[in-house]
């Protein structure tokens, strides 16, 4: 019994011998495929974790994009309604009238200087009139579609049909106190012009506006006035007090 199991025994031990390193090859095989696992899983979570922080850090910086674009693009809407333009088809008009007004009087100009009266130049007020009042009236439907009312609007009404009249008063009876009249009223619209271009006022006199070429010629045909009127006060003052005056 003892020479059976003396065999048995050794072969036992052989085929563990035999048997071990395949043994130790199966579990270093099974480990290396866990750590291999171990780390692709590792790999995997660092990529995903790069991945997230690349997509954070771009949502980041679209964010901030968005955050520095934001302002500019409200400050350029607030400014676009702040700021009034003249822009329409009767504001085309209005500077079409400005021109032509200044091209018709210069020769009305030349032609009066050879008068000896000269009160002639009332004509030359009466076209500076004429035109000026005329462009306010055509830039008023501008002021009317503000979105801050209508008031400025109907002002610009109010002052072109004011110097309309006052050039047609003025041709009819050109006196010194409707000259002064004229030369107070003509300057309070060049002050008005001017400083609505630095504040903005409130209504009636609002809509903060830029500087444009309609509203240059207007302000030179209303400078051209006063200038016209400032001459005309003088010229009668003189004539009434029977002081001979016969140069420009």
């Amino acid at each position: 019994m003892k020479r059976n199991i003396f065999p048995a025994s050794i072969f036992i031990l052989v085929l563990i011998a035999i048997l071990s390193p395949y043994s130790d090859f199966s579990f270093a095989q099974e480990e290396h495929s866990l750590m291999s696992h171990d780390n692709k899983l590792e790999s995997t979570l660092a990529a995903e974790h790069i991945e997230e922080e690349h997509h954070s850090s771009h949502e980041i910086e679209l964010s901030m994009e968005e955050i520095q674009a934001q302002p500019e693009h409200e400050h350029m809407d607030d400014t676009l309604e702040e700021i009034h333009v003249h822009s329409s088809i009767t504001a085309e008009a209005a500077q079409l009238i400005g021109v032509g007004t200044l091209l018709v009087t210069a020769p009305v100009f030349v032609i009066r200087m050879r008068s000896a009266n000269k009160l002639a130049y009332k004509d030359v007020v009466l076209t500076l009139a004429l035109g000026v009042g005329i462009m306010h009236v055509l830039l008023a439907p501008d002021h009317l579609e503000d979105d801050r009312g209508i008031a400025h609007g109907i002002y610009f009404v109010i002052t072109g049909l004011t110097q309309i009249g006052f050039g047609l008063l003025f041709i009819a009876k050109p006196t010194r106190k409707l000259a002064i009249i004229g030369i107070a009223g003509t300057i309070g619209s060049l002050f008005l012009y001017f400083i609505t271009r630095i504040v903005d006022l409130p209504e009636p006199f609002g809509a903060l506006e830029e500087i444009d070429q309609v509203g240059v010629i207007a302000k030179i045909l209303e400078i051209s006035l006063v200038v016209f009127l400032l001459y005309l006060a003088v010229y009668i003052k003189t004539k009434s007090t029977g002081i001979k005056k016969t140069t420009l």
